[in-house]
């Protein structure tokens, strides 16, 4: 905005002399004013450039740290800084950490990082705050278009409060398991000490705008639940259908890359794969599934499953993906084999072209914590399977648009 500046005379002792002298002096006043006022014109017209629609890609990182991982949080934006080191897109970043409050940072080309805006402590495990924040970068970063990237814990399309009875996985907690991230957590101040969590259903309804892609940072996301409810909401979405180790995504290497197009969101799946796959410290730290899904493909992909899927009840097992310890419901079954053991042979490889597809590119490690991961069983997303004794969760899945779409009225 700019505001009109009132140059004035004000003669001391109502007294004016119109000497050489002063005439100079005002006369050079008078032409400083002027250069004043230029520069602060250009200036302002510069900032509002530099605010304006652009012809490119604003990236938001959205961090909810406000938990266990706030160590990670911090690696990783060091990571970022390295990355954008000879780049110059507009890169915004939302960051929760678990002892500061949050803040909206700019991270420039040599990675420098400058501070937006400064909140007071809030849960960044909820959807209302993320819609916020997204709407924030939008207005201040207008762009044609948008990548997200949401870094936290999840556990997939499973709300906090549903538990499967019988369904836990007894793995036995070692020291030598790395840890994963299980979206999103906070340990908000004022909720007596227990944890909130990101309904997916809510995300979904209260993300505003489009984006060019969605990479999830988050254990348990590459599922095709999560995959159909978001599909209005990106073109694109990468994650992994397991466990993701707690270092998340090489950020110094993929930084570049968020601001390309199909092939550069592989080579950001090759490089998180290629990461752990050749990690120093070996062992079950060589962990990691990943999937490229392009979005515009599942509702045909919804259809076909619908179709081979009428009037069948019986479910049938699936290859489930391996967990890291105790705790975590053994739910997570792989989505192709699912149909291939529900289907004929003919059935299944009409479906396998159409998740070819829809599944654009997938990797995963030989193991996941310890246990093999075979690779005519891995499609690069995992499904839940509505088996009868888990009444409980089917009800609350049934509400969910890949439900609906495969389930409802059969």
């Amino acid at each position: 905005m700019l505001y009109p500046i009132f140059l004035y005379l004000h003669p001391q002792n109502n007294e004016i002399a119109f000497d050489i002298k002063m005439i100079y002096m005002g006369c050079c006043k008078i032409f400083y004013a002027v250069c004043v006022v230029c520069v602060l014109l250009f200036s302002a017209c510069h900032s509002e450039h530099v605010d304006s629609e652009y012809d490119g890609r604003t990236v938001l990182i959205y961090m909810a740290a406000d938990n266990d991982l706030d160590g990670d949080a911090k690696s990783n934006i060091r990571a970022i800084q390295r990355g954008m080191s000879q780049i110059s897109g507009r890169l915004v970043v939302y960051i929760d950490p678990r002892y500061d409050v949050p803040r909206l940072l700019t991270i420039q080309k040599g990675g420098r990082i400058d501070t937006l805006e400064t909140y007071g402590e809030e849960d960044s495990a909820s959807p209302e705050v993320l819609a916020r924040v997204v709407r924030t970068v939008q207005q201040k970063y207008p762009a044609s278009s948008y990548g997200l990237l949401l870094w936290s814990h999840g556990l997939s399309w499973i709300p906090s409060e549903y538990t499967f009875p019988g369904a836990y996985s007894m793995r036995v907690p070692s020291l030598e398991m790395p840890r994963t991230k299980y979206f999103a957590i906070d340990n908000h101040p004022g909720t007596g000490g227990t944890s909130t969590y990101m309904d997916i259903q809510e995300m979904a309804e209260l993300l505003p705008g489009h984006f060019s892609y969605i990479l999830w940072d988050v254990c348990f996301m590459g599922a095709i639940e999560v995959a159909y409810e978001f599909r209005n909401k990106t073109d694109y979405m990468i994650a992994s259908p397991a466990e993701v180790i707690s270092d998340g995504f090489p950020y110094e290497e993929i930084l570049p890359l968020l601001w390309g197009e199909e092939e550069d969101l592989k080579q950001i799946c090759r490089c998180f794969y290629n990461y752990y796959n050749e990690h120093a410290n070996g062992g079950t730290w060589r962990s990691a599934t990943v999937s490229l899904v392009n979005t515009s493909e599942l509702e045909p992909l919804a259809k076909q499953v619908r179709t081979l899927l009428s009037g069948k009840t019986d479910y049938v097992q699936a290859w489930r993906y391996p967990l890291s310890q105790g705790g975590l419901p053994k739910v997570f079954f792989d989505f192709g084999d699912y149909i291939r053991n529900m289907v004929t042979e003919s059935e299944y490889a009409s479906f396998k072209q159409q998740l070819d597809k829809t599944v654009i590119y997938k990797a995963a490690t030989e193991q996941l914590f310890g246990e093999d991961v075979p690779a005519d069983k891995f499609s690069g997303l995992s499904s839940y399977i509505p088996f009868p004794q888990w009444s409980v969760m089917n009800a609350y899945y049934s509400t969910l648009d890949w439900s609906k779409a495969i389930y409802e009225n059969q």
